[in-house]
């Protein structure tokens, strides 16, 4: 089992970013990536995961990243196309060997060319978006412009979209640890 992170309980009735980043994940979850549900269907196990991804996303941006600015999965994929933007992934290299969004760069990678990002919407990520978060804050202290991935890579995936694993589409994603698979169905926790 991985470690539990205590968590406050969760409101009766979401309010505010929780229930944007809610309303969010549930329009985007209508698109399932093995279509193995009816379309515009979401199963109750799956808007479960969902609602405990935000409630776990919301108390940890409460508590350790309330100045970081943030990006949601649905606006990521709305922006302007002809915006200079990068995906920063965070995790270990034994995270990363698993999947990656599509397009991103490892946190090295980065590092080793990070001049040629400095006018770019830089988009750290990990796997709920705690890590990535504190990252985001440190390269906002240096200048960069940058928004925290919003639930990060399990917000990915329930928004129904791919990971990507040796230049092809992946399911798989490393969690973490047990106590963070929050996957919806269609995708497989990796440890």
């Amino acid at each position: 089992m991985g470690v539990q992170v205590p968590l406050p309980p969760s409101p009766q009735r979401p309010s505010g970013r929780l229930a944007v980043v809610l309303g969010a994940l549930a329009a985007l979850a209508l698109i399932t990536p093995t279509g193995s549900q009816a379309p515009g269907a979401m199963s109750s196990a799956d808007q479960r995961l969902a609602v405990e991804l935000s409630r776990r996303y919301d108390a940890l941006k409460r508590r350790h990243l309330a100045e970081v600015p943030e990006i949601s999965v649905s606006q990521w994929l709305g922006r302007p196309r002809g915006q200079s933007a990068v995906l920063v992934d965070v995790r270990e290299p034994r995270e990363q060997r698993v999947s990656m969004l599509p397009g991103a760069i490892s946190l090295q990678e980065f590092e080793r060319t990070r001049e040629r990002y400095r006018g770019a919407l830089v988009v750290p990520y990990c796997t709920i978006g705690l890590r990535s978060g504190l990252v985001a804050r440190q390269l906002q202290e240096q200048g960069f412009r940058v928004r925290n991935l919003a639930g990060s890579a399990l917000a990915w995936a329930h928004a129904g979209l791919p990971f990507a694993s040796g230049g092809r589409p992946s399911n798989r994603l490393h969690v973490y640890g047990a106590g963070w698979n929050l996957l919806p169905s269609g995708y497989t926790g990796v440890l």
